[in-house]
């Protein structure tokens, strides 16, 4: 009895490490103390791919407190796809704000955004408000990526790159959200995120690790296995 139990939760912690794994975004993030190469000002960011069926989700976002300069602005991202046959942008949104002189904001509103998308080579991509690789966008150098406000609601570290700068607004608050359909079961790797408003300041992200989906799973198996010894 308890070795069939055993077996019980063998599976049952198997089928969990394999939803996990089937229904775990792909998150990327930028190293601690990642600066832009450029203008040596620390930066910061998150790209989240999501997959579901055939439509590939990218929240991106600027996570950097207390932005001082436009170098500081999330501006693209580049990633490798696993299958980049067929690949297609679907839309993209984000909260629109202009960022005044005194450093306060007027809020715009969620609406569509002018950023390009294109390939730079054999499965790689770029979608980008500052492009490289042959891609344009119609927005640039508007719609780069702000991180946080300040504690008071403003941006008060911000330079005159940033507050009143005409050419510059408007910004995305925070986030930006970009729908691609894709090949099903499609993985994303190699991402490198886009800082500043000049071309190169990329900054690389690591692989994001399965160790921790792992670890749920064992967890799982561990107190499967612990609760029925106790109860048979």
């Amino acid at each position: 009895m308890k070795r069939s139990l055993r077996y019980l939760g063998l599976a049952m912690a198997g089928m969990l490490l394999f939803a996990g794994v089937a229904s775990a975004d792909q998150i990327f993030t930028t190293n601690t103390g990642a600066i832009n190469p450029l203008t040596g000002t620390p930066v910061s960011g998150t790209a989240d791919f999501n997959l579901t069926g055939t439509t590939l989700t990218l929240t991106l976002s600027n996570t950097i407190t207390g932005i001082g300069s436009a170098g500081q602005l999330l501006t693209g991202l580049t990633f490798t796809l696993s299958d980049g046959s067929g690949v297609s942008f679907s839309s993209q949104t984000g909260d629109l704000v202009h960022v005044n002189s005194d450093k306060t904001f007027t809020d715009l509103g969620t609406g569509p955004l002018g950023w390009g998308f294109g390939s730079t080579g054999t499965n790689r991509f770029e979608v980008c408000m500052i492009c490289t690789g042959g891609v344009s966008a119609g927005v640039t150098p508007a719609e780069g990526i702000l991180g946080p406000v300040s504690g008071d609601g403003k941006y008060d570290s911000a330079n005159n790159s940033i507050t009143g700068n005409g050419p510059h607004n408007p910004f995305v608050n925070g986030t930006g959200t970009y729908d691609f359909t894709v090949p099903t079961g499609v993985t994303v790797s190699d991402v490198s995120f886009q800082f500043g408003t000049t071309p190169g300041g990329a900054v690389s992200a690591p692989e994001p690790s399965s160790v921790l989906l792992l670890g749920f799973g064992l967890l799982g198996l561990a107190l499967l296995t612990a609760r029925r010894s106790l109860t048979v």
